[in-house]
């Protein structure tokens, strides 16, 4: 593929017999505007903003389980449509923000990825929510 996104993930990645992994369940945006209504695209912002908020999270989340982003194997990143992109995920957007988490100078470890796009997340604010495997040997 020579599409700019295909480069942003791997086909594949084999865990080695003995490894230790860790599932993360699904990580959705903090609040960004404590002013703005609640449970509103405007209280978390948009799919940059909350994708920064997401893999800030599961940065955080893997570092106290002794993981790191480098660790991760697969990312699986659920979209509903933003208003302000004529009911589209802005995948665009989100890609911005995961590179510079993922296939970076200073992280350049790749994982799998699976982008889908639903209805309705579970807060009604959100654009985006991600969940994670790592995997490390022991």
């Amino acid at each position: 593929m020579t599409e700019a996104w295909a480069r942003e993930f791997s086909e594949a990645i084999e865990i080695p017999a003995g490894a230790k992994y860790i599932v993360l369940s699904g990580v959705g945006a903090l609040p960004s505007n404590p002013d703005a209504e609640p449970h509103t695209i405007a209280q978390f912002g948009d799919t940059r903003a909350q994708t920064k908020s997401v893999l800030d999270q599961i940065s955080h989340i893997l570092g106290s389980k002794g993981y790191a982003l480098g660790d991760v194997v697969a990312v699986q990143a659920i979209f509903v449509g933003d208003p302000a992109n004529n009911g589209k995920p802005d995948y665009e957007g989100f890609s911005s923000v995961y590179l510079e988490y993922f296939g970076s100078k200073t992280q350049p470890n790749l994982p799998t990825r699976t982008r889908s796009q639903v209805v309705g997340l579970v807060e009604p604010g959100w654009l985006v929510e991600v969940t994670v495997t790592a995997a490390k040997t022991a």
